[in-house]
């Protein structure tokens, strides 16, 4: 085969290899011709446009052999049925081979983010991943060491301002309501939901509900944080 045959078989080959994606429509119908332009509409779109021309030349090529029934010597197929034939035994191959331009696109994306990441840790300085999953780790336990007493500050503040409003016996109920959230988030048991509805229901009375939730949801807020610091410091 010498060398204008063998580029003409890649261009022949890259064009039914591509016509794979006809597969979405019933083709059993159609003519060599029709099956050859319905790839041809399928593969221009999908080509990168500075391809077009290649892609073009192929189609028009293959056209052009398969009325002068010359695509068997380049060992390709003549016919629809053997086009047919030709695209079920390269898909398999062509799966993989896009599969595995995609995994290296996902890869080269995750190495440029890897690398603005590091560059913001360690500026102009090469590191691993190991290095740099434990600087950013130490950073991340010493944000929640500072931040942790400050929620915690917060948490009492809001306690202090809604307690203002209760009498005696609604800042034990809200107590108990505090107590029994803090039950709920640390055996991550549902059970006394109902028990804590009631209490909420009680003070309501008084409060609305906005502002039981907000106390709530600082301090769930909390035990996640101390929960994600502790989980850090063990690993």
């Amino acid at each position: 085969m010498n060398n204008s045959t063998a580029l003409n078989r890649t261009r022949v080959e890259g064009l039914l290899i591509r016509s794979i994606y006809i597969y979405d429509y019933d083709i059993r119908r159609l003519s060599d011709e029709q099956l050859l332009q319905r790839a041809w509409e399928i593969v221009r779109k999908c080509y990168n446009l500075r391809h077009y021309s290649l892609c073009r030349t192929a189609f028009e090529l293959l056209l052009d052999m398969v009325e002068e029934n010359r695509l068997i010597t380049l060992g390709l197929p003549g016919t629809k049925q053997e086009v047919l034939f030709y695209l079920e035994t390269k898909k398999q191959q062509t799966n993989i081979e896009l599969d595995l331009e995609q995994f290296e696109d996902l890869l080269r994306v995750v190495n440029d983010e890897f690398n603005q990441i590091n560059n913001l840790v360690y500026p102009n300085q090469p590191s691993s991943f190991q290095i740099l999953r434990a600087e950013i780790k130490r950073l991340k336990v010493q944000d929640l060491i500072n931040q942790i007493p400050l929620k915690k500050q917060e948490l009492e503040q809001l306690i202090n301002t809604v307690a203002e409003q209760l009498n005696r016996a609604e800042r034990y109920i809200l107590e108990k309501l505090l107590q029994e959230n803090s039950r709920i988030l640390q055996t991550n048991d549902n059970f006394n939901v109902e028990r804590l509805n009631e209490l909420k229901e009680v003070l309501s009375e008084t409060l609305i509900q906005e502002e039981l939730q907000t106390l709530l949801n600082k301090q769930s807020e909390i035990f996640y944080l101390a929960k994600h610091l502790e989980n850090l410091q063990t690993e």
